[in-house]
């Protein structure tokens, strides 16, 4: 069977089973002025057994090393299952049970994920973010790179950062982001534009907010299948130029899952970057280039998730 038609068909699966048995319980965001809780400090890494768990790993890691001032072993603890979710899911239940007060960032691919989404929600853990990440394996491919996010709140968004990082790959991707709760930031916290994007909210409706470079929000809209829609109005404020000027400078990967990995755990560990007053958005990135170098990592997809336990 084509890969892409595969994962098409294992996303259907999973979509399936979060409409049949619901998502997990969602938290409440913490406001951006409070003080990292306990669950940040007791940040863990759950790898599914995956090929890209090595690129992920390696990303996560120097997420944890530059933001997380509670560590005293220098490495994101880390804890990797084989076929525990579909052959001895009780294990993976004691594993929530016994991690008390901690954050799990998990990847995994759409089989088992579809397996500890109900566990998760079985065990009233929290979910703060479930994001499904592929990249297309041929260059032929409209946006190739997708990444889909729900989150409880802008406050747990890694879209943004992610953004930042992968413009420096080359790579056509978009990024989708549903929030299941609006939060209030300062101002110096606004939905910012990144460098290289212009930024649009939806007339109709203004919590709808759309970052491009190298597209029109028309085409950038219908690419990710929003409503169509022209009546995109610039959102660009004094503001968004300040916090362009102020950015961190984060460093640059080889590969989209390297990148993937450091901006989830940077989220993670509560490094809120390019939030977001809106309910929903979307990154919409097309290069002038036509980059090939994948390195070996086209085609491959996998499912995140932040939740506190």
């Amino acid at each position: 069977m084509d890969e892409t038609r595969r994962s098409f068909i294992k996303g259907m699966l999973t979509g399936g089973t979060l409409l049949a048995f619901g998502i997990p319980t969602v938290t409440q965001a913490l406001s951006t002025s409070k003080t990292p809780s306990g669950n940040m400090r007791n940040c863990h890494l759950l790898l599914g057994n995956t090929p890209i768990d090595e690129a992920f790993a390696k990303g996560a890691q120097a997420a944890y090393t530059r933001f997380s001032s509670f560590n005293q072993e220098g490495a994101l603890p880390a804890f990797q299952f084989a076929d525990e979710l579909l052959t001895n899911p009780l294990r993976i239940i004691d594993l929530l049970t016994q991690s008390r007060n901690m954050r799990w960032v998990a990847i995994m691919d759409y089989a088992n994920a579809a397996i500890f989404t109900e566990l998760v929600r079985n065990s009233e853990r929290h979910l703060l973010a479930l994001g499904s990440h592929m990249f297309a394996p041929s260059d032929n491919t409209s946006l190739p790179q997708r990444h889909v996010w729900t989150t409880a709140s802008p406050a747990y968004s890694a879209g943004g950062l992610l953004a930042s990082l992968l413009t420096h790959n080359q790579h056509d991707f978009s990024i989708v982001e549903n929030f299941l709760e609006q939060t209030t930031v300062d101002n110096a916290l606004s939905d910012s534009s990144l460098a290289g994007f212009s930024s649009f909210r939806l007339a109709e409706q203004p919590s709808t907010h759309l970052h491009c470079a190298g597209v029109s929000p028309l085409e950038a809209s219908q690419r990710i299948g929003w409503k169509t829609s022209e009546n995109w109005e610039s959102a660009l404020s004094r503001e968004d130029k300040t916090a362009n000027a102020t950015a961190i400078e984060h460093p640059q990967f080889e590969n989209w899952i390297e990148n993937t990995g450091y901006a989830i755990v940077a989220t993670a560990l509560g490094m809120g970057v390019q939030q977001a007053s809106c309910s929903s958005r979307a990154f919409v990135y097309r290069s002038n280039q036509r980059n090939s170098n994948h390195q070996g990592l086209s085609g491959k997809h996998f499912v995140s998730f932040v939740i506190d336990v």
